[in-house]
């Protein structure tokens, strides 16, 4: 099963690039100095070419062998890859970050005694009741 962002939340970093853009041209056209309309310019660019690719390339994958997560700009991706026939179990944690804000962790105990943290981001949280229920379904107690 393959996770990922649904459309109505891809189209929003499109959605401002085009309007910024717009605007730009908008600003352009009404003769406004320059250094204005390059700011509404550059927020275009980085809504349209930063922050829309790197969601639509986010992805939570989930098979019988293994549960990855893709995240991070499109230039540079992190992956988090769990083995799923080492794992025994999965803890849902809440913690609080630096600010002090709460966040859910989930750990991964391995069948070695490992312990992998995962940092789930927005695309898990979105997904993650269905995902906690298919790894309950191949046997990996998930609790809270």
């Amino acid at each position: 099963m393959t996770y990922k962002f649904p459309a109505y939340i891809l189209a929003l970093p499109i959605v401002a690039a085009v309007l910024f853009a717009a605007i730009a041209a908008f600003m352009l056209w009404k003769k406004v100095p320059i250094r204005f309309t390059l700011i509404f310019l550059a927020l275009s660019l980085v809504a349209g070419g930063v922050f829309a690719p790197a969601m639509w390339m986010d992805r939570v994958f989930l098979d019988e062998r293994v549960l990855r997560r893709n995240t991070g700009f499109w230039w540079e991706q992190t992956v988090k890859e769990i083995p799923l026939a080492d794992a025994r179990m999965v803890r849902i944690v809440t913690k609080r970050d630096i600010k002090n804000r709460k966040y859910d962790s989930w750990q991964v105990h391995m069948k070695d005694g490992r312990v992998v943290e995962i940092d789930p981001g927005d695309l898990w949280d979105l997904h993650a009741e269905d995902i906690a229920q298919r790894l309950q379904a191949r046997g990996i107690d998930v609790s809270s």
